[in-house]
């Protein structure tokens, strides 16, 4: 069963993905290390792959994949000696908060995006570490958002993202915020076959390490 009825495609321009992808690194790459570029390339990779079994609006979905993470860039979250569980979550709100409203400066000194759909992917960069927390919207309403929380789940627990957590680390993020919040939001049947080999592939890669 998918997500919901069928959407429309309706795609992201080549020429304008690469100059979002260009923005989106130079924040990046001052980010967590080893972890915020890898990250947001795989994440963008499923969320392709959901698009095609979804579809949706590439122009918003895509655009707001590369961004999610741009905020960890301005709170100097690099600069910290150790980079556990704890020390992410300390950042997370004010990633959120200073990636959304850097993500609006981009979009529109690109200005090639509408007003509707600036403050859609704007939204998602805030909401999406925590949809479940800040939504008011309905169940039905809420494609773009269970659409970005898959393809930025299955992004985290791929095994082939470098890791900057400790073995001890990436299993706390495991079992306190990915089996508690995140696995019960997947709704689309490729992304619940897809984190099932990812989860099992991840967890025996924890196990042999800790």
């Amino acid at each position: 069963m998918s997500l919901q009825t069928s959407r429309p495609f309706m795609p992201l321009d080549k020429g304008l993905e690469q100059k979002i992808k260009n923005e989106a690194l130079t924040y990046l790459k001052k980010g967590k290390p080893i972890w915020d570029v890898f990250h947001a390339l795989k994440s963008v990779e499923y969320m392709k792959e959901l698009l095609k079994n979804e579809g949706g609006n590439a122009r918003i979905l895509i655009t707001a994949t590369y961004l999610l993470n741009i905020g960890y860039g301005l709170t100097k979250i690099d600069k910290e000696k150790e980079m556990g569980f704890v020390t992410v979550l300390r950042f997370k709100q004010r990633h959120a908060l200073l990636g959304s409203k850097e993500a609006d400066k981009i979009l529109r000194q690109i200005n090639e995006f509408t007003e509707e759909e600036i403050n859609e992917i704007v939204r998602l960069v805030f909401v999406h570490d925590e949809w479940w927390n800040h939504s008011t919207k309905n169940i039905e309403d809420s494609f773009n958002d269970f659409m970005i929380v898959e393809a930025d789940t299955l992004g985290m627990i791929d095994p082939e993202v470098p890791q900057n957590f400790s073995p001890e680390e990436r299993a706390r993020f495991i079992n306190e915020e990915l089996i508690p919040f995140r696995i019960p939001l997947f709704r689309t049947v490729y992304g619940k076959v897809k984190l099932k080999e990812l989860i099992g592939k991840a967890m025996e890669q924890v196990e042999g390490k800790i």
